[in-house]
C-alpha cells in the first residue's frame, strides 16, 4: 500500500512584540510632576500670609498712629507743612494722611470711633482749594470735616437729645446726608440743618464752623438751651443766606458777626430772651430781605435803627417786630423801606401820631394789640390811602376809620 505522506506543518507568523517603557521610568515622572504642583501652592500659600500680614500690620499701625495724636492746639496743626506749602505743593501732613486713612478704614463700620478731637483740627486746616491730584482725597477730607462738626452737635446734646438724634440715624453711619434734618447739596455739602428740641445741643460747638456749605440752620429749643453764646468759628459759615434761631439762651449776638455772614437774606430770632434789646450793628449792612424779631425785647430805637439803614431801605421785603416791647411813635422814616410789602408791629407800646406815609408797596400791615395807638385814621392819609394793601388788622387799638380805609379791620 502507498504511504501517506504526513502533512507539513507550517510555523504561524505573529507580529513582533512593543516594546513598553519601564514602569519604573513613568511613575518618576508622574511624581516629578505632583512634586512641583505641591512646591507651587507651598509657594503661593507663603505669599498670601506675607501679604495678609502685611495688612493687618498696616491697619495696626494706622489705627495705634491716629489714635495716639496729639491733641492740636490753638496754632496751625500742622507743623511740618503750612496751608499755603499744602495748597501750592499738593503735599499734606502725616497727620492729615492718617486722619484720611483712618476715616475711610474705620469710620464706615465705627463712626463713634473716628478721633474727631484730634482730626478736626488738622483737617480743617487743610486750605479748601487744596488738590493732590486725588479728588478722592479732597472729598474724604470734606466729608470728615463735616461728619465731625454734626458729630459735635449730637456729643452736646443732652441723653434724650442724644436718643431723638439716634432715632433720626445720627452718628449710626457716615452717611450724614441721610441724617434727620440735614439735607446736602449735589456735591456733598451740608445746605440746611433743622434742630428741634429735644435734638438740640446744650450749648452750639465750634466744629460747627466745619460745616462751610451751610445755607440754612434752623435752631428751635426749649427756652433754656441751646445756651451761652455763639462761638467765634460761627463767622465761617459765610454761605448762610437765611439763620433761624427760637426759644433758646443764646445771649448776645456778636455786633460784627454779619460782617462774615453777608449773604444772610433771612433772619428770625424768636424769644430768645438772654439775647439782649440790640441788634448788632453789621446787621444793617445786610442787603436783608426778611427780618423777624418775635417775643423778644428791642430797644425803643430798634425801628429807626432799622429805616435809616441805606442797605435795608431797599431790600427789605417783611418786617415783623411784634412783641418786642417797642415804644414811642412809628418813625417818620418807615416810608423810605420802599421795597417792604409787609410790615407787622402788633403787640408793643406803639404811640401816635401814626406816620403820614407807610410804604407805597405795602401789601399787608397789622398793628393789633398797640393800645396806645389812639385817634381817627382819615380816608386817603396813612396806610387808608395804600393802593396795594390787601390785609389790614388794627383791632385790639384807639384807632378808628374817618370815613372808608381799604380793607383794614379796626376794633
Amino acid at each position: 500500500m502507498p504511504r501517506i505522506r504526513e502533512p507539513e506543518l507550517i510555523p504561524m507568523q505573529h507580529p513582533p512584540l512593543q516594546a513598553w517603557p519601564p514602569l519604573e521610568k513613568h511613575l518618576h515622572r508622574c511624581c516629578e510632576r505632583c512634586e512641583k504642583k505641591k512646591k507651587r501652592n507651598r509657594l503661593l500659600l507663603v505669599l498670601l500670609i506675607v501679604f495678609l500680614l502685611y495688612l493687618l500690620g498696616n491697619t495696626v499701625f494706622l489705627n495705634v498712629r491716629v489714635l495716639n495724636m496729639t491733641p492740636q492746639s490753638s496754632s496751625p496743626p500742622a507743623a511740618s507743612a503750612s496751608p499755603t506749602t499744602m495748597a501750592s505743593s499738593g503735599v499734606l501732613s502725616a497727620d492729615a494722611q492718617q486722619c484720611i486713612s483712618q476715616y475711610n478704614l474705620n469710620a464706615p463700620t465705627d463712626p463713634q470711633s473716628y478721633p474727631c478731637s484730634t482730626c478736626y483740627p488738622v483737617l480743617s486746616a487743610v486750605p479748601s482749594n487744596f488738590s493732590d491730584g486725588n479728588s478722592q482725597d479732597a472729598q474724604t477730607i470734606a466729608n470728615a470735616v463735616q461728619f465731625c462738626g454734626l458729630r459735635s452737635v449730637f456729643e452736646s446734646a443732652s441723653g434724650d437729645g442724644q436718643t431723638g438724634l439716634a432715632n433720626g440715624g445720627w452718628v449710626k453711619d457716615v452717611r450724614f446726608c441721610a441724617w434727620s434734618g440735614v439735607k446736602c447739596d449735589g456735591f456733598g455739602r451740608v445746605a440746611s440743618l433743622q434742630l428741634t428740641f429735644p435734638s438740640v445741643p446744650a450749648s452750639i460747638p465750634t466744629e460747627l464752623g466745619g460745616l462751610t456749605g451751610l445755607t440754612n440752620l434752623q435752631v428751635i429749643g426749649d427756652t433754656n438751651i441751646p445756651a451761652g453764646s455763639l462761638p467765634s468759628s460761627f463767622a465761617q459759615l459765610t454761605a448762610l443766606t437765611s439763620l433761624d434761631l427760637e426759644s433758646t439762651a443764646l445771649t448776645a449776638i456778636d455786633d460784627t458777626l454779619f460782617s462774615s455772614l453777608s449773604n444772610v437774606t433771612t433772619l428770625t430770632l424768636v424769644k430768645n430772651a438772654k439775647m439782649g434789646n440790640e441788634l448788632p450793628s453789621s446787621l444793617f449792612s445786610l442787603p436783608l430781605q426778611n427780618l423777624v424779631v418775635n417775643g423778644q425785647s428791642l430797644s425803643s430805637d430798634a425801628l429807626s435803627n432799622i429805616t435809616s439803614s441805606m442797605s435795608l431801605r431797599t431790600s427789605l421785603k417783611l418786617l415783623d417786630l411784634s412783641s418786642t416791647l417797642l415804644s414811642g411813635p412809628i418813625p417818620a422814616s418807615i416810608s423810605s423801606l420802599t421795597a417792604l410789602t409787609e410790615l407787622h408791629l402788633d403787640a408793643n407800646a406803639l404811640t401816635t401820631p401814626l406816620p403820614s406815609a407807610f410804604p407805597a408797596s405795602l401789601q399787608a400791615l397789622t398793628l393789633t394789640n398797640n393800645t396806645q395807638l389812639t385817634g381817627a385814621v382819615a380816608a386817603g392819609s396813612a396806610f387808608c390811602a395804600l393802593s396795594r394793601l390787601q390785609t389790614c388788622d388794627v383791632r385790639g387799638t384807639g384807632l378808628s376809620a374817618q370815613g372808608a380805609c381799604g380793607p383794614c379791620q379796626f376794633s
